[in-house]
């Protein structure tokens, strides 16, 4: 799970950044909404992030995306440029590097990794493990301009043999993570393993509105062997009153379909997939989702995770996902459906709000540090702007044909 995500220099965010799943002391359904990682830490189990049109609030979530490929991505080849843009509206930060920096658990184990890069290569990169209560480095990599190379250090910590510590440092390109390296080298298990496992396996890609996600549904349903995961579907379609009694996927030559089964007062009638509404099949793969979140442990990053779905629905979505989750999943999504703001199952300290100030940076706020007083609805002091600034228009009688003239 993670504990801190902090960004720096990264799309519209330039000053420094940080998303925290370390619950405040509210007591609000707190055996719902925490999982404790190691004895005496407890972290969220979500966080909502809302934010205007271009302020930022996907940006947060691409670069925990982006983090991910850093991590995984082995094939990167030399010379390669790595695929993103820093803060670019002002000359300084655009030829500054960026950093990034996670702090995360496995196995009741606290980790912190940091990274520093621009578009060219990576200037730093270490990892930190707490065995105990003080950091204990696993690795220290540091670029040398004047060799072009990267110096790697490992400590004895890290586990790795005298020969695959020789065969990361020959495969560590500049612009290649040590975490990616391990990842396509033929090494031991150690703890750098596992950590690249945690971020190919455990963090998954970000769900984005124009996700398909019926595709997404088909590319689980294949593996689902046991019945395990249609049954799960089933239940949720059939308790958020889709009328559904039941689907199959039907093989052709060439496409894969899911044909949907409905009970109706003059009897059983079946429905192609293009038939069904655009809100039934993205909900179809939020059950994908929730499924590997109620018993995986899984980071879900999901863009916008109102889309297509009624207000309702997706907070009934939330609710089942708190009740029956006990494994040390996380779901990050940004959303812009304020009802949620409302709700009293709704904790404070898992609601963030990006905003932008006049030089066009993200600022992301918390709002269970934001002292609204306990009594007062988040809901009434968001639309009151309150807490962040709501888009400013001006008024719907615009002269279009002023400039012509």
């Amino acid at each position: 799970m993670i504990a801190l995500f902090t960004v720096k220099n990264f799309s519209s965010i330039k000053e420094e950044q940080t998303l925290s799943f370390i619950p405040s002391k509210d007591d609000t359904m707190r055996e719902y909404y925490c999982k404790e990682v190691a004895p005496g830490v407890e972290l969220l189990k979500i966080g909502l992030i809302y934010g205007s049109n271009a302020s930022g609030k996907s940006n947060l979530i691409k670069a925990l995306s982006f983090l991910r490929f850093l991590m995984i991505n082995g094939e990167q080849k030399k010379g390669d440029a790595i695929p993103f843009k820093p803060f670019l509206l002002d000359e300084e930060s655009a030829s500054k590097p960026s950093e990034f920096s996670l702090t995360f658990y496995i196995n009741k184990e606290r980790y912190k990794l940091n990274i520093v890069f621009d578009r060219k290569k990576i200037y730093s990169e270490d990892l930190q493990v707490y065995i105990t209560n003080r950091p204990s480095l696993l690795f220290h990599r540091e670029y040398n301009e004047k060799a072009d190379v990267s110096a790697i250090t490992f400590s004895d910590q890290c586990g790795l043999k005298k020969t695959s510590r020789q065969m990361i440092e020959g495969l560590a390109l500049n612009n290649r993570s040590v975490i990616a390296t391990v990842g396509l080298s033929n090494v031991e298990r150690t703890r750098l393993t596992k950590v690249f496992d945690y971020f190919n396996v455990s963090l998954k890609e970000t769900l984005l509105p124009e996700t398909s996600m019926l595709e997404y549904v088909k590319k689980y349903f294949e593996k689902d062997n046991s019945g395990k995961l249609r049954k799960f579907i089933l239940k949720l379609l059939k308790a958020s009153d889709f009328n559904i009694d039941n689907f199959k996927l039907l093989h052709n030559e060439s496409t894969e379909e899911f044909v949907f089964s409905h009970k109706t007062d003059t009897g059983d009638r079946e429905l192609q997939e293009e038939d069904e509404s655009r809100g039934t099949q993205r909900y179809m793969g939020m059950a994908v989702v929730l499924n590997s979140l109620v018993f995986n442990n899984v980071i879900i990053p999901f863009d916008e995770i109102e889309t297509s779905v009624h207000y309702e629905l997706l907070a009934y979505y939330l609710k089942v996902f708190l009740a029956n989750s006990k494994s040390e999943s996380q779901l990050i999504a940004t959303t812009h459906d304020i009802h949620l703001l409302d709700e009293s199952f709704i904790r404070r300290d898992i609601i963030w709000f990006t905003d932008k100030n006049s030089n066009g940076e993200t600022q992301l706020l918390r709002l269970s540090s934001m002292g609204l007083h306990k009594n007062l609805s988040p809901y009434n002091a968001y639309i009151q702007e309150k807490l962040v600034n709501l888009p400013f228009t001006e008024s719907p009688f615009i002269n279009f044909e002023e400039d012509e003239k």
